[in-house]
């Protein structure tokens, strides 16, 4: 059959017009085409009467013929425009109380993720801190020991400076001190700010006074530290929490069990001092372990006498 070169520029235009409706690309070369996407249609150009034929693959096109070559789908064009934003969401429950900020999250001064920690006190004082971390340490395990803190005065009538701490040996043995520290911390930077360094031994059921003058509270706290193995042998926080006391580079609970209520603490109108009652018990929970007695007792058993 004889196609005059009108037909044949007819059927070549048509098969253009249909890539180019299909978001296609074009080639013509003399070589194998290169598409833009996996799928290409190979056709062969006959070049004196211009019509097309479609082959199954590159490269088989006669002599003479010229080869077409192009996209079934073209490249993916540019993503367009955002669109508008959607309605605005249902407020949340809100803040109702002031816990409800405990254990929000927060960035310490050190960039690092915390939580917030709220410390009450017992003159409607609240202190906010940002803890990093995801849970505070374990509390102190039972003292292996048989040492525990058993009286501290911190907080005397007029100015300080009698203050002290009483470490009790509760055990039959002779108790060996070499290595141990006794440690003050202070609550806001929950950091040591004061540490003697214990020598000797202490004998089964003796006490040992250690004259220092711990600070008086909201919060505050008191550790006894083997400083050997980096153990926390006993200790104590008064007037609010400390969960993440840094010690010799390492991080201690001075909580005990339930913590000590804020309302049991020494006071600056009446003699007295927080003791282990009954004397030298200690059941690591400090709720019902520590009471205030207005019976001093350095160096001896405590003995319970509540403020008139």
């Amino acid at each position: 059959m004889r196609i005059t070169r009108m037909r044949a520029l007819a059927v070549s235009l048509a098969a253009c017009a249909a890539a180019a409706a299909a978001g296609a690309a074009v080639a013509v070369g003399g070589g194998s085409g290169t598409a833009a996407a996996e799928e290409v249609v190979q056709a062969c150009r006959h070049p004196n009467g211009g019509w097309v034929r479609i082959v199954a693959e590159a490269g088989t096109c006669r002599p003479r013929e010229q080869e077409l070559v192009w996209n079934v789908q073209g490249p993916p064009g540019e993503p367009g425009p955002a669109g508008p934003a959607g309605p605005k969401g249902d407020p949340g429950a809100g803040l109702t109380k002031l816990g409800d900020l405990e254990g929000i999250p927060c960035t310490t001064d050190g960039g690092e993720p915390g939580e917030v920690e709220l410390d009450f006190a017992g003159d409607d004082t609240v202190l906010f801190r940002c803890v990093a971390g995801d849970t505070p340490p374990p509390p102190p395990p039972p003292p292996a020991t048989g040492l525990v803190l058993n009286e501290v005065d911190y907080d005397q009538v007029g100015a300080d400076g009698e203050g002290f701490v009483e470490i009790a040996n509760t055990s039959e043995t002779p108790a060996d001190l070499t290595g141990l520290a006794l440690v003050l911390v202070d609550g806001g930077q929950s950091a040591e700010y004061d540490r003697e360094t214990l020598t000797g031994t202490l004998d089964p059921g003796g006490y040992l006074v250690v004259a220092v003058d711990p600070q008086n509270g909201a919060p505050d706290g008191i550790a006894l530290v083997d400083t050997d193995g980096g153990v926390l042998l006993d200790a104590l926080s008064y007037e609010g929490p400390i969960a993440n006391a840094v010690i010799g580079g390492a991080t201690y609970s001075l909580v005990e069990g339930p913590m000590l209520p804020a309302d049991v603490a020494d006071s600056n109108t009446v003699d007295g001092s927080l003791s282990r009652i009954p004397n030298g018990t200690d059941t690591n929970d400090a709720a019902s372990d520590w009471r205030f007695t207005t019976t001093v007792t350095r160096g001896a058993a405590n003995v319970l006498t509540p403020s008139p």
